[in-house]
């Protein structure tokens, strides 16, 4: 037992560290609209509309904060002696993934990989906003802290696409040799989530058949 929960705090330690550095990432790259224009993958694309622009660091900027502060929320003794900062955090983490996933969806019209590419990305933000969605109702209307813990799983197993991304990147480049992400984006714009999402439900399973939480179940969610 002891080893397991060793095992389980060097992996959600290794999360937070790949979290706060893409969040980091995200901000120092992004985080000057006018930065923004000097980035390859921005000229690359040509000619865009100025919106794109206040688009792309509105996403980068509120989806990057949303990453580095989200795994925040899962350290059970933070919500059980501070919950005002649980819910504080909560509020801002809301807010944030909300920014995320509308401008996400606008993004996507404009992302690599075709429309193959484009629907992936489309996809990942609609979930996002579901998820949310599902998280919120689950405390607000039903009064249900353990669904809206599940549905925040899920939340943040989508924020962390940002990681998985940049981690499927280079190995395209190194395993397949493909340097172009309008190749390589058909598949990663559904493979940077959807084992993400996979993964979250298997641990929501395996959380859910403990016997602690047997007891309080209500429903599946």
């Amino acid at each position: 037992m002891k080893e397991r929960n060793t095992g389980r705090k060097w992996a959600f330690g290794i999360l937070a560290f790949f979290a706060v550095a893409i969040s980091l990432y995200a901000l120092i790259l992004y985080g000057l609209p006018d930065g923004l224009r000097k980035q390859m993958f921005v000229t690359d694309k040509g000619p865009l509309p100025e919106l794109w622009y206040k688009i792309l660091w509105a996403h980068a900027v509120s989806a990057g904060l949303a990453l580095g502060i989200g795994w925040i929320q899962f350290i059970k003794r933070l919500r059980q002696s501070m919950p005002n900062l649980h819910r504080s955090i909560g509020y801002l983490y809301t807010v944030l993934i909300t920014v995320a996933g509308l401008t996400g969806l606008y993004l996507a019209f404009y992302a690599n990989g075709g429309w193959i590419g484009r629907i992936g990305f489309g996809m990942l933000s609609l979930m996002w906003l579901y998820t949310l969605y599902h998280s919120l109702r689950s405390i607000i209307v039903l009064r249900n802290p353990i669904a809206h813990g599940n549905w925040m799983i899920r939340n943040y197993a989508l924020s962390c696409a940002a990681i998985t991304l940049r981690i499927y990147i280079p190995l395209a480049v190194v395993l397949f040799g493909v340097t172009d992400t309008n190749d390589s984006f058909i598949v990663i714009a559904w493979l940077c989530w959807i084992p993400n999402l996979l993964f979250a439900h298997w641990l929501i399973n395996r959380r859910m058949a403990r016997p602690a939480y047997k007891s309080t179940y209500q429903r599946p969610v």
